[in-house]
């Protein structure tokens, strides 16, 4: 299993695919599981957060789902309910069933820099927030 190693955190990449115009990456942090989906940004009819991401071919993506698995059923990122000097608490959400989450701060940027090191993708929307 590939990892990746983002601030102190070691992050194991569990599987990853690129079918269709989605990309998806499925990663481990500790004994908790996540995927990542991202899909082009002309066809995206959710977006998860405001990254954009380039393809080495100039497609633009944009993050379209983040999912953590819990009890073989995965639920879908909702939202930061609360932020910590070192972590955050994450809100998912399936159907009527929430679940919290303590995560490392920054969360949504670390599965999104897994996805960019995995399908060698840039990461866009931070050099123009850094130009500014």
């Amino acid at each position: 299993m590939k990892t990746h190693t983002i601030g102190n955190q070691v992050f194991a990449v569990f599987e990853t695919s690129d079918k269709g115009g989605i990309w998806m990456a499925q990663f481990i942090w500790g004994k908790k599981d996540f995927r990542l989906y991202m899909s082009r940004r002309t066809t995206a009819s959710n977006t998860i957060g405001h990254a954009l991401v380039k393809t080495g071919s100039g497609e633009e993506l944009v993050v379209s789902r983040l999912q953590y698995l819990y009890n073989f059923e995965w639920y879908d990122f909702v939202k930061v309910a609360d932020h910590g000097l070192a972590s955050e608490k994450v809100l998912f959400h399936k159907n009527r069933d929430s679940r919290y989450v303590e995560l490392p701060k920054d969360f949504y940027d670390i599965a999104l820099e897994i996805a960019c090191r995995e399908f060698g993708l840039e990461r866009t929307d931070r050099q123009a927030r850094q130009a500014s």
